[in-house]
């Protein structure tokens, strides 16, 4: 990607010393992971099951499309 919008070499033009240079105190993203709560997980039967041994996480899922949409 070239952030340099002039017309000259980006070498000759000066436009360098003003973008940011790609290098170790780069930060491209920062990740949050909120804490889980700890509960009681599920049975192994069920959690086999659920798909999920935590029941915070048991989520529904819709099947939408393909044979079985009504």
């Amino acid at each position: 990607m070239n952030l340099c919008d002039c017309k000259h070499a980006p070498a000759s033009c000066g436009c360098g010393d003003k973008l940011p240079a790609p290098g170790p105190g780069l930060q491209l993203a920062i990740a949050t992971v909120p804490m889980q709560p700890w509960e009681t997980p599920y049975e192994p039967g069920k959690a086999l099951k659920q798909g999920t041994i935590f029941p915070c996480l048991d989520k529904p899922f819709f099947l939408v499309g393909g044979e079985n949409h009504a």
